[in-house]
């Protein structure tokens, strides 16, 4: 049988990777590959030409909040050309602060505002106190529904507009200090404030993102697997055991 051809991409892989978040699409070309898929990884950065619809998935990591607005001034060449993919369907994941790139505005620390993507109704103003820590994120909305177990550091402050929350955050903060959900969810993209690889720490979420892209099972047994969902059960175990 013929493999099927699947191409990733990670944007602004070199900005926006603050805690290993290049582990994220490492793993996920791994699952792919272990599917009988030929996998195509791409890294595009700041001034490099992509075309969107070539892909069936896009990565974005966490940055510093500097490298967010680099990367949102760089991207707004390609708005329209992005969110037509998002509408038709297209997987991409936006973890750490990225996933503030599909609201309206990032108003900084320093009170300027910085015009976003608009695909979200949603308003990020940042302050210069930080929230910080392990967290779970039990899900909400129904096209996820798994619990995640991750780490969140990111700047403090609020994020305001009427939009759906995917994930109840316990015992960290959300979207703002006072507020304990999080996260953003449209159609097949999925963010949230968690950093690193979320992935790797969290296999029934790589597995949603595998089976949006190509939904054939694995073949054969792999022991990294076996030890990667025993983590996860064990983090969740210790988490639930500390914390709630």
């Amino acid at each position: 049988m013929e493999k099927r051809t699947v191409k990733l991409l990670h944007l602004y892989h070199d900005l926006m990777n603050l805690y290993g978040d290049w582990g994220n699409f490492a793993i996920l070309e791994r699952e792919l590959n272990s599917r009988g898929c030929e996998v195509l990884a791409h890294k595009k950065s700041v001034g490099d030409e992509v075309d969107f619809s070539g892909y069936n998935f896009i990565y974005i990591g966490s940055g510093t909040e500097r490298s967010q607005i680099a990367c949102m001034r760089d991207l707004l060449r390609f708005k329209e050309a992005l969110l037509e993919r998002i509408e038709a369907g297209m997987p991409v994941l936006a973890t750490g602060n990225s996933h503030e790139l599909f609201g309206t505005s990032v108003t900084d620390c320093a009170g300027n505002r910085h015009k976003m993507l608009e695909l979200l109704d949603f308003e990020t103003v940042q302050l210069a106190a930080r929230v910080t820590g392990d967290c779970m994120c039990e899900p909400k909305a129904p096209l996820y529904k798994n619990k995640l177990i991750g780490f969140i550091n990111r700047a403090g402050g609020s994020q305001t507009g009427d939009i759906e929350r995917p994930f109840f955050v316990r015992p960290g903060e959300g979207a703002s200090f006072e507020a304990g959900n999080e996260g953003i969810i449209y159609k097949n993209l999925l963010g949230t404030y968690m950093t690193g690889p979320l992935l790797v720490r969290n296999p029934p979420m790589l597995k949603y993102f595998a089976d949006l892209i190509y939904s054939q099972e694995k073949t054969g047994d792999d022991l990294f697997y076996e030890f990667q969902d025993k983590a996860y059960k064990n983090a969740m175990e210790l988490f639930s055991a500390k914390y709630v």
